[in-house]
């Protein structure tokens, strides 16, 4: 037993390594023609579209009702209405097209929210910090992030977008510190604003007129403002905002899966095996099988879901399309082994594990991999073109949809008795079968860690996954992270105006919730879907001070799923946090049978404040891949009867030199 824990550390070890490792492709090369001049801003538009509690820029504050319109066959009574006239600029002096947008009944779970106010000053103000967010909850705070529907304070924190260099035009981000609910409405308040020199603020002309003579929406919120504490006659800012419904956010993809289990049954998808290398103790396989195509054309990158005329989006699938696979298989197992679906990382590809493919063989465990269609080596040059033009970006989120649907069909291929077991590449020399179809799992690190809730939330095929070092929403983790390094300057370069580039940010995050955790972590291991009828068992895996993937997302990812922390999480006065990981609950006891969010310490200097990448010391992002014990902490996981135990000794889990 001790033979076979230790040579599946080192497999999972290997494994991580692979997913934690970055495309070496040079993102800059997808800049397009930038030779075109224009002026910052947004173009003109007629007061009525806008909201002027905020005139710095049409579409502030936001997120906001303001560019809603009613609609009763939506979930939530509402969709997007962006005015097409207050939609950002490019280089090129073209519009972002809001069409796209306007198919959601309401905004992005994980929204943050921006509203302008000149010379404020968060701590003058007593905003709360990111290092306190326990306070905000308190009815004295004067940050409120409210559900209208039951007046409770949602955690969060302000902070200046110090990426936005004009005073006067930069924004105040409000960032909750977990999802808002599917299909709810909040509102967000800020009081007693004050200057650096603590003179007051005042609330500008809209605002106090909304205060003084509210119409009946208005009063709606305002009263659920004043049963969390707040003073309205001390608002400042205030404006409220509905969240996108389940079905607004998964649907798409949920509609492709229901309508491709039913095709598939039990059974699985044609596949065809194009090539058998035996290299040692193990067996490359690789070949393609078949999906429902939903993408426009052959589904190359720059395709988009068949779903014109759809009011909601919903995708219509014509023909199929191939999707390749790549599978280590043990060559010398002499019976069925347990399996991993992999999620590769940054812009990589399945190929990822071919580099460790001998070492994983020759461990008795299996992996097989396929590309994440939206966010692979093949979607570079498209990704480059999208943020010259976010008009274009919905071709991401739309392909990262297929590309997940890939990932449940080789869930299905592994499970079912009609899969890759039909296949000698996949059976013993006696003609049994090498996959064992209850022993799955899912890792996902980085890239992986961030889009591998979708497919997690959606498969009954395996029960158990790993998302380490991976996080929960773009828009809060990209400024925080040094791989936004080689892509901000050319979002920089299609929209020259700093204030632009973070609208713009929070505009895609509203597609994006397609495809990656945020539009199904709160379906992940409570309240499944109905095609799962139990939810997952999910073990995150933070390296501290991280400076690719954000702690502070991985953390929000953990307070939405109701992960409980291993502790003690760090060793005392490692974190700037007054109170370290804030409304995290700590695991009851160990062994732990259910989801966890495990901590590790490399010595890295704890990550800045605010939305900036940390750079000080080694980057930590890779190097659980070589801590054994983490990877025992893994492995014990992902077993059908996994737990969460203590690997570190009963101390914090850190690792030194």
């Amino acid at each position: 037993m001790r033979h076979r824990v230790l040579g599946s550390v080192v497999l999972v070890l290997a494994l991580f390594a692979a997913a934690c490792s970055s495309s070496d492709t040079d993102g800059g090369a997808a800049a397009g023609d930038t030779s075109a001049d224009t002026s910052a801003g947004a173009v003109a538009t007629t007061p009525g579209d806008c909201d002027p509690v905020d005139p710095t820029e049409c579409l502030l504050p936001w997120p906001n009702d303001r560019f809603t319109t009613a609609d009763d066959s939506r979930p939530t009574g509402r969709r997007l209405d962006l005015p097409a006239g207050g939609m950002p600029v490019n280089a090129k002096g073209v519009a972002v097209d809001p069409s796209e947008w306007n198919r959601n009944d309401g905004f992005s779970p994980a929204s943050i929210g921006l509203t302008v106010v000149p010379g404020v000053d968060p701590v003058a103000s007593e905003l709360t910090p990111q290092t306190d967010i326990a306070t905000s909850i308190k009815p004295d705070a004067n940050l409120a992030v409210v559900d209208v529907e039951t007046g409770e304070r949602v955690p969060a924190w302000a902070e200046l977008d110090t990426n936005v260099t004009d005073p006067s035009r930069q924004p105040l981000r409000i960032i909750p510190a977990t999802s808002l609910t599917e299909g709810r409405r909040y509102a967000i308040g800020l009081s007693n604003l004050r200057r650096a020199d603590g003179s007051e603020i005042a609330a500008n002309e809209a605002m106090a007129k909304l205060i003084a003579e509210p119409d009946a929406d208005q009063q709606k919120w305002l009263e659920s403002l004043r049963t969390a504490g707040v003073d309205t006659n001390a608002l400042d800012v205030a404006w409220a905002f509905t969240v996108a419904s389940s079905e607004s956010l998964s649907g798409r993809l949920r509609s492709m899966w229901d309508e491709t289990r039913e095709q598939v049954g039990d059974g699985a998808p044609p596949f065809t095996v194009t090539t058998v290398n035996e290299v040692g103790p193990a067996r490359f396989v690789e070949g393609t099988f078949d999906m429902p195509k939903y993408l426009t054309g052959d589904g190359a990158p720059g395709s988009v879901l068949n779903n014109d005329g759809s009011p909601t989006g919903t995708p219509t699938a014509e023909g199929t399309m191939p999707n390749p696979f790549l599978c280590v298989v043990p060559s010398q197992a002499s019976g069925p082994v347990p399996f991993v679906v992999f999620g590769h990382g940054l812009l990589g590809s399945r190929d990822e594990i071919r580099g460790i493919g001998t070492l994983v063989a020759a461990n008795g465990i299996g992996v097989c991999a396929v590309d994440y269609l939206g966010m692979s080596s093949a979607d570079i040059a498209t990704i480059g073109q999208e943020l010259q033009d976010l008009s274009l970006f919905r071709t991401q989120p739309d392909r990262m949809q297929q590309g997940h649907l890939g990932f449940l069909l080789l869930g299905r291929l592994l499970a079912s008795a009609q899969g890759f077991v039909t296949d000698p590449a996949f059976q013993t020399a006696g003609g049994g079968p090498v996959v064992d179809g209850g022993q799955l799992s899912f890792l996902g690190a980085s890239q992986g860690g961030i889009l591998g809730g979708a497919a997690s939330a959606l498969t009954s095929d395996w029960d158990a996954t790993v998302l380490a070092v991976g996080g929960l929403g773009y828009n809060l983790l990209l400024n925080r992270s040094t791989n936004f390094d080689r892509f901000k300057p050319i979002l920089a370069q299609g929209y020259p105006d700093e204030l632009s580039q973070s609208l713009g940010l929070e505009m895609v995050q509203n597609l994006w919730d397609r495809g990656e955790n945020s539009g199904y972590a709160q379906h992940l291991t409570v309240d499944p879907y109905p095609s799962r009828t139990e939810p997952q068992r999910v073990l995150l895996l933070e390296a501290f001070g991280d400076h690719q993937v954000a702690n502070v997302s991985t953390e929000k990812l953990a307070r939405t799923i109701d992960a409980p922390r291993f502790t003690p999480t760090l060793a005392p006065g490692r974190s700037t946090d007054v109170e370290p990981f804030a409304l995290i609950e700590p695991i009851p006891s160990l062994p732990w049978p259910g989801s966890a969010l495990v901590v590790w310490d490399f010595d890295t200097p704890a990550p800045p404040v605010g939305p900036t990448p940390p750079r000080a010391g080694e980057d930590p992002h890779g190097k659980l891949t070589d801590v054994p014990q983490a990877l025992a902490l893994l492995v014990s996981f992902i077993r059908p009867d996994g737990q969460v135990v203590d690997v570190c000794g009963g101390g914090p889990c850190r690792t030194v030199g």
